[in-house]
Order: structure tokens, then sequence, then C-alpha cells
């Protein structure tokens, strides 16, 4: 067991999980200070990532052990990482649109606004931002407490104490950088919900449910993408690169969209 543990790794590990908990307060309070909105919507936007992950999580680990049991037929090893990546593309975005258009349905007219949808949409990612950064930040504190009390490890069965030890080396063994890669995903991911709140937003705002359906192909292409490349061993920071290409070329798109229809229904209000 390592003595002294990695600075370096400890600071970008802390810089990480602080700036994945602060960043979606500090975007969620720009938004709302912008556009008027409240604290409201941006809870209600929590909940609905809450919520979908209640029946999301569920059915994934239902499926994989149906798979791992036999229950339900093996995957040709072949064909099994695009397997994955389109079932777990789908079902996220099955659930989370699903828990987003109920979001709006309930708000009614609460919820029917522009600034109601950059509002839901960033509580929605912001809460999964901040559970993997205080997630990031409970790992930092338990490992540095491992590192600092042998006593810990000698007091753990055999067995136990050699898989805590093959944790400790690998968590330590991470690259510097890996931590930060992760703060970038979570900026990436921000900009991937709040495009799918808007796109929900629209599908019932203005009664077009192609909306809705374009969000649950997006947010199931974007998540299969990143799994493939996960699972093809693509570089880490060439998957970020791809995921902020994405997330800001289509966040850029779909807000410029939505504020022209949102116009153009304005003015014909007032036409009437």
């Amino acid at each position: 067991m390592e003595s002294n543990p990695n600075i370096v790794l400890i600071i970008t590990f802390l810089l990480a999980g602080t700036f994945n908990v602060i960043f979606p307060l500090i975007l969620g309070y720009w938004i709302i200070k912008k556009k008027g909105t409240n604290w409201k919507l941006f809870g209600i936007g929590v909940l609905t990532f809450i919520g979908s992950q209640i029946f999301h999580i569920p059915v994934v680990r239902g499926l994989t052990t149906a798979f791992s049991s036999g229950l339900l037929p093996h995957v040709d090893p072949g064909f099994a990482p695009f397997f994955n990546a389109i079932v777990l593309g789908l079902l996220a975005g099955i659930f989370e649109e699903t828990a987003r258009w109920i979001g709006y349905k309930l708000l009614k007219k609460k919820g029917d606004s522009f600034g109601a949808a950059l509002t839901l949409g960033a509580g929605h990612g912001g809460i999964e931002a901040m559970i993997i950064g205080v997630s990031v930040l409970a790992s930092l504190v338990s490992m540095l407490a491992l590192q600092s009390s042998s006593g810990v490890l000698s007091a753990l069965p055999p067995n136990q104490a050699a898989l805590a030890e093959q944790q400790m080396q690998a968590y330590w063994a991470t690259p510097w950088h890996l931590p930060l890669a992760g703060a970038v995903e979570r900026v990436a991911a921000l900009g991937l919900h709040i495009s799918l709140s808007v796109m929900v937003w629209l599908a019932i705002s203005f009664r077009k449910p192609l909306w809705f359906w374009g969000a649950i192909l997006y947010h199931a292409v974007v998540d299969a993408l990143a799994v493939l490349a996960m699972s093809f061993g693509v570089e880490v920071w060439l998957i970020e690169a791809g995921l902020i290409l994405i997330s800001g070329g289509m966040l850029y798109w779909i807000i410029r969209t939505a504020k022209k229809m949102d116009r153009e229904r304005v003015v014909l209000l007032d036409l009437s």
C-alpha cells in the first residue's frame, strides 16, 4: 500500500467532485435570473430525474439478470456491444423523456414557457451531476481514510482485505486527468438534458409529438454512441470532445428553433 497518495490526483478528484456539485446550481441560478423562473421549477426537474430512475434502474438490473441467468437468450458476443448500446440508450430515452412529459403535464401552465423548459432541464441534468459529484468526493474521503489507517485493512478477513487493497491500488493508479474528463462530461450532459427538456416542452406546448419522439431518439443515440465508444476503448478525451461538440451544437440549434417557434406563436396570438 502506498504511503504517499498522488497529490495531483487528489486535487483533480476534489476539483471534479466540487465542480459537479456547484456548477448545476450556478447554471440554475443564472437561468432563473435571466428567464424570471424559480427554484420550484428547478426542483421539479430534479424530481423528474429521480422519478425516471426509480423505474429505469430496476428495469436495467432486471434485464441484466435475465440475460446472465439464461432467462433471455444470450446475445452473440460480436453483436453484444451494439445490442447493449442500443438497449441502454433507448431505455434512458424512454424513461427520462416520459418523466419530463409527466412533469410538464402536472405543471400545466406553470411549466408552459421556454424559460420553464430551460429551468427544468437544468434541474433534471443538475441533480445527476450533483449525485455523481457527491459520490466522487465520498470515494476520495473513503480512500484517504483507508490510506491513512492500515489498521482498517488488517481488521478485515483476508479475502476482503485483499479486495480492498486491489481497489485502493486501482484508485490511486487512476491517471490524474481522468477526474477532469468526468467534469467535462457533466457539462455535455447538462447541455443534453436542457435540449431534451426543451424538445419535450415543444412537443406538449405546440402539440407536435414528433419533438417527443425526437427527444427519445436523440437521447438514445448520444448514450449509445458513448457506450459504444467506451466498449471499443476509444480514448476518453476523444469521447468527451465528441460529446461536447454534439451537445453544444444541438443545444444551440434547439434553443434557436424554440425561440423562433415561440416568437411566431406570440405574433399569431396578437393577430388573432
